[in-house]
C-alpha cells in the first residue's frame, strides 16, 4: 500500500534537514568525512603514551557509567515505571536535577543514591538490606532486667547507646513518624495521638482508621517511600503512618491488626527475606506493641511487663535464627528502637491510699469543660481549645492562678511560650493553651477514671521516658563501650 523509499532519509529536528544544519555550520568544510575508526587509530597511535592510557581510562569510565544505567534500569520497581534504557536515562537526568536541588535548598528530601554494593550469602545475592525493627514502650533500662539476650546479642555484635532520647510529646504516633522521617512533630504534623486541626477543620484520632489513613494528616517524606523513589523496595508491617494512602505506597506493607503477635511479624519478615532479589525489600520496618501493652495496664515494674519482654525477645530470636542459617547474620543490618518507655502513675481507681490519688489533677475542678472545642489527648497532658476563642484568655489566667495559688504540679503555657527544647511550638495543631503535667502526674477528668497505671508523654528529657537503640550487620562493626543519644 504505501512505497518505501529506497533513499535514505535525513534526520530533521525542529524543519531543519540535518544536511543543511551542517552546511550552515561556519566549522563544516564541505568534503569534510566524519571521524570513523580508522581515521581514530591513526589518532591514538600519533599520542605519546600518557595521552593513551588517559584515553583508554576515558572510555573505561564511559562503557562502566553507560553498563550502570541499564543495570539500575533492569532492576527498577518503581510503581507504574518502566525498565527500560530510555527510562533509566530519563531517571539519572532527574537525579542529576535533584543533586542541583539539594544544594541549594536544604529542605529538599531525596537524595543521590550510591552505586549498588552487592553481598552474598553463598547461594543468593544481596542488594544492602536493613530491618527496623520498633519496640513500643521499651524503656532503656528494661534492658538490664536479664530478660532479653537476643536484644542484647545484637548489641554484643554490633552498637548499643546507654539510651536514646525520644522527641515531645512522647507519644507513640509523634515518635515513630519522627523516626521515619527525620523530622520533629511540628514539622511533620503529628503532634500527638489525637488533635484538632483549625484549618483543616477535622480531628486526627490514630483509634479511626478511616480517618488517620488520610494523607492530609502526614507531612515529610517517610524512609520507606524515599527507598521507593530511589527504585528500591521497602515493607512496612503495622508501622505507624504506613497505612496512609500517599501517593507512593510501601512496595509490601501489613495493616494493623492488634491480635498479631511479634513472633508472627519475624516470621513476615523473614517470608520478604526469603524473596528473589528483584521482588526482595532492601527496607523493612516492623512495629511490636507487646511491651506497652503490658506496661500500660499493669505497670512497668509487673510481672506481666517482664512477660511480654521475654516474648517479644523470643520472637525476635527466631528472627535472629532464621538469618544466621540463612547466613545473612553478617550480610543484613539490624535496627532496634523504641518510641519512648515508661512510668508508673498509680491509679485512684485501684487504690484507696491519700497519697495516690493525689496523682490525677483534675482540671474539671478549674474550668468549665462544656466551653471546651474538643478535649484532645496529650495525656499525661492537656491541650485547651475552646468554642469560643474569646474565653481562651479567662481560662488560661484561672489555670496560672490556680497553679500558684495551690501549688499545683504542672505547668500553663499559650503556644508561643512553650519552651524551646520542646520543639513544640510551630504548628497549629499544637492547641493554643497547653497544660503539662510534671512527672508522675496526669491531667483527666473526675467523671473518665484512670484505666492505666503505666503513662508516657512527659519531658523527653525525663529519665524513665528514655528509649532504646542497638544495631548490628556489615555498616554497624562492634565498638566496644556505648555511647548517650
Amino acid at each position: 500500500m504505501f512505497e518505501q523509499s529506497t533513499q535514505p532519509t535525513k534526520r530533521s529536528f525542529s524543519g531543519i534537514s540535518e544536511s543543511s544544519a551542517l552546511e550552515n555550520n561556519p566549522f563544516y568544510k564541505k568534503g569534510h568525512k566524519p571521524w570513523s575508526w580508522t581515521k581514530f587509530k591513526r589518532f591514538y597511535r600519533r599520542q605519546p603514551t600518557a595521552v593513551r592510557i588517559a584515553i583508554l581510562v576515558s572510555v573505561g569510565f564511559a562503557c562502566y557509567y553507560f553498563f550502570s544505567i541499564l543495570t539500575s534500569g533492569s532492576n527498577s520497581s518503581f510503581t507504574g515505571g518502566s525498565s527500560d534504557g530510555f527510562h533509566s536515562r530519563q531517571r539519572s537526568k532527574t537525579r542529576q536535577r535533584q543533586a542541583k536541588k539539594i544544594q541549594c535548598d536544604p529542605r529538599a528530601t531525596s537524595t543521590i543514591p550510591l552505586p549498588p554494593r552487592v553481598s552474598s550469602n553463598g547461594t543468593h545475592d544481596f542488594d544492602p538490606t536493613v530491618i527496623v525493627i520498633s519496640y513500643d514502650g521499651l524503656r532503656a533500662d528494661y534492658l538490664n532486667r536479664g530478660l532479653t539476650p537476643n536484644i542484647l546479642d545484637v548489641a554484643a555484635k554490633g552498637v548499643k547507646a546507654d539510651y536514646m532520647q525520644p522527641s515531645f510529646p512522647t507519644l507513640t504516633f509523634p515518635n515513630h513518624y519522627t523516626m521515619c522521617t527525620g523530622l520533629y512533630p511540628a514539622s511533620h504534623g503529628i503532634v500527638a495521638n489525637m488533635f484538632y486541626d483549625p484549618v483543616l477543620k477535622d480531628d486526627f484520632n490514630y483509634r479511626i482508621p478511616d480517618k488517620s489513613w488520610d494523607p492530609k494528616w502526614w507531612g515529610g517524606e517517610p524512609i520507606w517511600e524515599s527507598a521507593v523513589l530511589q527504585n528500591q523496595r521497602s515493607g512496612v508491617i503495622m508501622w505507624p503512618g504506613g497505612e496512609s494512602l500517599r501517593p507512593v505506597r510501601p512496595t509490601y506493607h501489613v495493616r494493623h491488626k492488634s491480635q498479631t503477635v511479634a513472633l508472627d511479624k519475624m516470621k513476615k519478615l523473614l517470608e520478604w527475606v526469603d524473596k528473589p532479589r528483584d521482588l526482595r525489600p532492601t527496607l523493612m520496618m516492623a512495629y511490636v506493641s507487646e511491651v506497652d501493652t503490658a506496661g500500660h495496664f499493669y505497670g512497668p515494674d509487673s510481672k506481666r511487663c517482664n512477660a511480654a519482654l521475654t516474648q517479644v525477645d523470643t520472637a525476635l530470636g527466631h528472627l535472629l535464627e532464621g538469618l544466621q542459617a540463612r547466613n545473612l547474620d553478617k550480610v543484613v543490618n539490624i535496627i532496634l528502637v523504641s518510641d519512648h518507655g515508661m512510668a508508673y502513675v498509680p491509679s485512684p481507681f485501684k487504690t484507696r491510699t491519700t497519697p495516690q490519688t493525689l496523682r490525677s489533677i483534675y482540671y474539671d475542678d478549674y474550668i468549665d469543660t462544656s466551653e471546651l472545642l474538643l478535649e484532645e489527648s496529650l495525656l499525661p497532658h492537656l491541650a485547651i481549645r475552646t468554642k469560643d476563642p474569646k474565653k481562651l484568655d479567662s481560662i488560661y489566667r484561672t489555670l496560672k492562678e490556680a497553679q500558684v495559688k495551690d501549688k499545683l504540679p504542672f505547668q500553663v503555657f499559650r503556644r508561643e511560650e512553650i519552651p524551646e527544647r520542646y520543639n513544640y511550638r510551630d504548628n497549629d495543631r499544637i492547641a493554643p493553651v497547653v497544660v503539662f503535667a510534671e512527672p508522675g502526674y496526669v491531667m483527666t477528668r473526675r467523671d473518665m477514671g484512670m484505666e492505666v497505671v503505666g503513662v508516657h508523654g512527659w519531658d523527653h528529657e525525663m529519665e524513665e521516658m528514655r528509649a532504646i537503640f542497638l544495631a548490628s550487620g556489615p555498616s554497624f562493626p562492634k565498638q566496644s563501650g556505648t555511647s548517650d543519644s
